[in-house]
């Protein structure tokens, strides 16, 4: 039996088998073969393939760039691996992010994703998807706010985007109406119709009754294209002229017609088609 620490101590400096082992290593390269050390074995490619954010250049580091240079100057890719914070085994959030961007195509269209979808990647789960979602929706209220503190038409920008988010990834037609008061103010946003994949019937007696309603004196439109054209059809020409005048009679006044889609928006009142 061993008396103390250093009796094990002095029996590993003089044991015959581990300078055996010790030696055989330069027996081994005399012999041309290579010898692996330890430290080695115990560094799995897996786990050297884990090379995080964190590890990279002080100047790669998306936080410490988002510290020295702001948000502006950071790419897309940057901005979203700060969000994800992790990655999986093999790859980093930076990486993820890239690969989501490939897939995806935008940021939008992540954050409007659905759990199965993102599921399918590697390093993202419930809870990923959660903070994505709810940062989806502090966007969309963020717009609302702003909407509805300013008047809409030196908002156009805003509006097109509140709405891309709200109805443009839709797989079917919705009908929205957004109610305004005599200083141009958002009163309620309302879905009024909704359609098939092609087509929404709109009723104008129905769209007249709600601005009474709520005592508006201007009206916004807008309508999503799930096949992702921009371009506004003859119908939806026809369809705002129409309004147009029929809101004249009960004195109110149609501002402009939007058609958002997965792809972005358009405003009639910008492309001078407005009546």
């Amino acid at each position: 039996m061993f008396e103390s620490v250093d009796d094990i101590s002095t029996l590993r400096k003089s044991n015959p088998v581990i300078q055996g082992q010790k030696r055989s290593c330069g027996n081994f390269a005399a012999a041309g073969c290579i010898c692996i050390s330890h430290d080695h074995i115990l560094t799995t490619p897996q786990k050297s393939a884990q090379r995080s954010v964190n590890q990279s250049p002080e100047s790669y580091r998306p936080r410490e760039k988002l510290q020295l240079q702001g948000p502006s100057q950071m790419s897309d890719a940057e901005l979203l691996s700060i969000l994800l914070r992790t990655g999986s085994p093999g790859e980093n959030s930076l990486g993820l992010s890239k690969r989501l961007l490939q897939q995806f195509g935008s940021i939008s269209s992540i954050l409007s994703s659905s759990y199965e979808d993102l599921n399918k990647f590697k390093g993202i789960g419930v809870s990923k998807w959660s903070q994505l979602k709810v940062i989806q929706e502090l966007v969309q209220r963020s717009y609302l706010e702003r909407i509805k503190r300013n008047d809409v038409l030196t908002s156009t920008e805003v509006v097109k985007n509140y709405l891309i988010g709200l109805i443009g990834k839709k797989e079917y037609e919705v009908f929205v109406c957004l109610y305004l008061d005599i200083h141009l103010r958002v009163i309620d946003i309302h879905e009024i119709f909704r359609g098939s994949i092609s087509e929404t019937t709109v009723h104008i007696r129905e769209i007249a009754k709600e601005c009474l309603l709520r005592n508006a004196s201007h009206l916004v439109i807008a309508h999503n294209h799930p096949s992702g054209s921009l371009k506004p059809s003859k119908e939806d020409i026809e369809l705002t002229q129409s309004l147009y005048q029929a809101l004249e009679l009960i004195d109110v006044h149609l501002l402009d017609h939007c058609i958002v889609s997965k792809n972005g928006g358009i405003s009639f009142l910008d492309m001078n088609l407005m009546p």
